[in-house]
């Protein structure tokens, strides 16, 4: 990976490298996400506090040297199935709309 190198890229790179991208159009089955959480759940597992797919286009070298996350927490890349990914960010804003409904017409 270099700062030139696009998430699209790196993902078919990693689907070729491990024998997963066999046919051409594989790689748009998976999205690199950008996760974002700290160790510490059970077992010393990873637990997420953030995701956030990565747009194909977007230079996640790039985007790490702009963005650091909070104290305590650490960043790092994942390739998801992009039909997973679409799932818990839509429950996501399903959470977030029953917490701040949409505001009603004026009449």
């Amino acid at each position: 990976a270099t700062p030139r190198s696009t998430a699209r890229q790196l993902v078919r790179e990693a689907l070729e490298r491990y024998g997963l991208a066999p046919e051409e159009g594989t790689s748009g089955e998976y999205v690199l996400c950008d996760v974002v959480g700290r160790p510490g759940g059970p077992g010393g597992a990873w637990q997420v506090e953030h995701l956030r797919p990565v747009g194909d286009a977007e230079r996640p070298l790039v985007l790490q040297d702009v963005w650091k996350p909070k104290t305590g927490c650490s960043r790092r890349f994942e390739i998801r199935r992009r039909q997973e990914v679409e799932r818990v960010c839509e429950g996501e804003d399903a959470e977030t709309a029953s917490e701040f409904p949409p505001p009603r017409p004026r009449r």
